[in-house]
């Protein structure tokens, strides 16, 4: 069985290869997988909030803070499982 970073890297290099049958993730999935990511290379969302003028940014900031203090490997869990609810098969194509 490989860890979870292995399966994270191996996530990664399926987003990247653009090999997702044509199925597109909606703006919620987007929101939530970029709050993961900075959670993962980043830490707990730190600094202030931008204006809620600025409603992109401000949401990225919310998402990204909303996940607390979690550690990197639960972050890695939750962005692995939100691939798998979209691409559950993504395993295999990963590994082409």
């Amino acid at each position: 069985m490989s860890t979870v970073q292995e399966r994270f890297d191996l996530v990664q290099k399926f987003i990247k290869s653009g090999n997702t049958g044509g199925k597109e993730l909606d703006n919620s999935q987007k929101l939530q997988l970029y709050a993961l990511f900075k959670q993962i290379s980043e830490g707990p969302c730190k600094g202030s909030a931008p204006s809620k003028l600025k409603v992109v940014e401000r949401a990225k900031y919310d998402a990204w803070k909303k996940l607390g203090s979690i550690s990197k490997e639960k972050a890695q869990e939750q962005y692995i499982k939100v691939i798998e609810g979209v691409w559950p098969k993504w395993n295999e194509k990963a590994k082409l």
